[in-house]
């Protein structure tokens, strides 16, 4: 039945669906049937309350639509095709359920169907006359478009596939039994009208479960006020005197849908020089030595202005060489060591790097060092005229170290008490925390020692399933160490040197 965010009331409701479904099929009493009529009215309450809930959903998409079209407009629209799909499939429910009741002959003065317990009837027009086949393909599509709304969203795919599922019936003996035979061949009117009427309550859930995930995209791509700060970007701080410095200046989380007015040093940047929220600031220097600037980003937000301030400075010298790799001055094996290389007043065109490992990288060059002996090497830096002569050299050592040691983790954790059911799922990680380089690493492979039985070799990152059949059979305090980490990096390389992970049963 229903998937997704029920609350407790409703899933209530659909548990005493399906005992009160078993009863009826006993061919039990009237009380019985009456208890199933109420069921259907709690489940009419349940919608009519999820209906309200969409509804409130819908008018801020219109809201936010009317405030910002090019960000909200969209989104808007992908909301109202959900709504468009979902009334259909829900009037179309509703027809079946004012048909079967017209067929069987019609309401008592209460409100209720005559004949709550007809059988034959409802089987022949569902069955026979195929319009319990029909539903289950309108089923199928409304399911099929709802996945379209949900990428991205594992939860709200799964929660969709299950609530409008129609596959094959299996009994005990493993015959399969088609899906509207299942639901409708054997059951009473009351039964069915109170079916219909759950999967009416499930199609406004997933309504609401998707429109709710189309909303979060709106405010995905909206600036947030807090922790909004100004950066300062630089093509450099430290540049010759003569040369011209530029620097961006923009809003970390900036709207690209309106440009913020930015002033620096008292001037506004013309529209010229905004572009996407980034103002392109230059200035031409003279005078060497520190030079400090700043300014003021003001942003519209909600209809209120908001003032950002922010200050930087520069380093005006005279013409030198200079090198500094991206990370230190260390070079790390088995990964590529990013080096800004440059020397003021000269194009990077008319540079020659050299030394062990060394190759071009996009504007920067990158080092190798992983077969690179010793300790330390050299990396030196030629200056070429414009036919191609060197006119100037400068060299720089720089340490060589392996990689430290990766910490082995599960869940984010070295040591740490988890429930059987996290250990047994839960994969191992390994990964340099504190390293400066992005370095991210798959495990491959691992032994682990659960207490009682003696060590196991795994391949992979997660438990076996003799190893998860171990771990249902500790008890409270038990621990459980996962040792001998081999990792590979992005290149292939295995990481061997990665700490043990420490897990106490709980």
């Amino acid at each position: 039945m229903a998937g997704g965010k029920l609350t407790p009331r409703q899933k209530m409701i659909n548990m005493m669906y399906l005992v009160l479904t078993a009863l009826l099929a006993l061919n039990v009493s009237r009380e019985v049937m009456d208890a199933f009529f109420e069921v259907m009215q709690n489940q009419k309450t349940t919608i009519t309350t999820v209906d309200k809930q969409n509804a409130s959903v819908y008018r801020a998409f219109d809201a936010a639509a009317a405030e910002n079209q090019k960000k909200a407009g969209p989104w808007r629209d992908k909301a109202y095709q959900v709504k468009d799909k979902s009334d259909e499939l829900y009037t179309y429910l509703d027809s079946i359920k004012s048909t079967l009741i017209r067929i069987t002959g019609g309401e008592d003065e209460d409100g209720k169907p005559k004949k709550m317990d007809n059988k034959e009837l409802v089987a022949n027009y569902m069955i026979v006359e195929k319009h319990g086949q029909e539903l289950k393909s309108k089923i199928n599509e409304y399911r099929d478009f709802l996945l379209t709304y949900a990428e991205n969203n594992e939860d709200l795919q799964n929660a969709i596939n299950l609530t409008f599922s129609t596959d094959d019936y299996k009994n005990k003996e493993g015959v399969a039994e088609a899906w509207e035979k299942h639901r409708f061949e054997h059951y009473p009117l009351i039964s069915v009208l109170t079916f219909l009427t759950s999967m009416q309550a499930d199609v406004k859930t997933a309504e609401a479960n998707t429109i709710d995930f189309l909303q979060e995209n709106i405010d995905a791509s909206s600036i947030k006020v807090t922790g909004v700060k100004p950066i300062i970007m630089a093509k450099s701080n430290y540049i010759t005197q003569g040369d011209v410095y530029t620097a961006d200046v923009f809003l970390a989380a900036y709207d690209d849908t309106q440009d913020p007015i930015i002033t620096i040093n008292g001037e506004p940047l013309s529209p010229e020089q905004i572009v996407n929220g980034t103002g392109k600031y230059s200035v031409k220097t003279s005078a060497t030595g520190e030079q400090k600037w700043g300014g003021v980003i003001t942003l519209k937000q909600n209809g209120e202005e908001k003032n950002y301030t922010f200050e930087s400075s520069y380093i005006v010298a005279p013409p030198s060489v200079v090198i500094s790799p991206s990370k230190l001055n260390v070079l790390y094996r088995m990964v590529d060591n990013p080096l800004e290389i440059s020397v003021p007043g000269v194009e990077p065109s008319k540079l020659r790097v050299s030394g062990p490992g060394i190759t071009k990288s996009g504007n920067g060059w990158s080092a190798n060092v992983t077969k690179v002996t010793g300790k330390t090497m050299k990396i030196t830096v030629q200056v070429l005229d414009d036919e191609g002569n060197v006119k100037q050299t400068q060299s720089k050592e720089f340490r060589i170290k392996g990689l430290p040691q990766a910490e082995g983790t599960m869940l984010k954790k070295s040591e740490a008490e988890y429930s059987k059911s996290l250990i047994k799922r839960s994969p191992i990680e390994a990964g340099y925390p504190d390293f400066p380089y992005d370095l991210p690493l798959t495990v491959v492979s691992f032994e682990v020692k659960i207490e009682g039985y003696p060590p196991a070799k795994i391949t992979g990152n997660t438990l076996d399933a003799t190893n998860k059949a171990r771990v249902d059979g500790l008890k409270p305090g038990a621990s459980i160490t996962f040792r001998k980490i081999v990792a590979k990096t992005p290149k292939g390389d295995r990481v061997t040197n990665v700490g043990s992970v420490s897990i106490d049963v709980n």
